[in-house]
């Protein structure tokens, strides 16, 4: 799949294409929005319309639309190869494909409500991560808005063989245990999006949907046999 840097400047993405492209890594873009973060999503179809049919699904419409939050934005690639695997299952099981509305309004709650945390961290307000070094650098661990556990973080850089100058990386990890965290970390591919109620970190390319693609499938079963 053709790689392309998101392009943010202070209006909407300006890319016209007829069908979605999708892009990793492009750093650090500044933007301050007279609108809603619900508002902002809706704005940007090519890479979030299903993610704002799944928060209306999930019942959290108000919650990205009203309160004081921080929200990493999956892209509609994560969701669109999340539902790929359910469709393989289903396929393996002579089962029809199921569309968005099809899911269970809770399983898309439980993992959409992973990636949103109370109040506003841009850039600036997390702490640095190094995965191999968490005693020094350990990010911060947050309760996401109904009690997940992940890890925030800042990943440093070395640039022209200067160590930690380089461009810094908003991270959001996946440490599945306090007591023996493994750090699954997830890049932010623009940060410190600013509607009115809250900061929005967009995720990279190559993001899993709720942090894993297969437990997502395994929840899905749960509910729909």
């Amino acid at each position: 799949m053709r790689k392309l840097a998101l392009l943010i400047a202070l209006g909407a993405i300006g890319m016209a294409a007829c069908k979605k492209d999708y892009y990793e890594d492009s750093g650090l873009q500044r933007g301050v929005y007279d609108m809603s973060g619900y508002d902002w999503l809706k704005t940007n179809p090519m890479y979030f319309d299903s993610l704002v049919t799944i928060i209306r699904l999930a019942g959290l419409e108000n919650v990205v639309k009203d309160s004081t939050i921080t929200f990493f934005a999956p892209t509609d690639k994560a969701i669109k190869e999340a539902m790929d695997i359910v469709h393989e299952w289903r396929y393996n099981e002579f089962k029809d494909t199921l569309k968005l509305e099809e899911v269970p309004a809770e399983v898309w709650r439980k993992y959409l409500s992973r990636y949103i945390f109370k109040e506003k961290y841009l850039l600036k307000d997390i702490p640095r991560l190094a995965p191999s070094l968490p005693d020094l650098f350990p990010g911060m661990n947050m309760e996401s808005w109904e009690g997940y556990i992940l890890n925030l973080g800042v990943l440093y850089s070395d640039y022209n063989g200067t160590k930690d100058v380089g461009p810094r990386t908003v991270v959001i990890c996946d440490i599945g245990s306090l007591d023996n965290p493994f750090y699954e970390v997830n890049r932010v591919a623009t940060s410190d999006l600013q509607p009115r109620n809250c900061v929005i970190h967009i995720l990279n390319s190559d993001h899993s949907f709720g942090f894993s693609k297969f437990r997502f499938l395994n929840t899905v079963k749960e509910y729909i046999p």
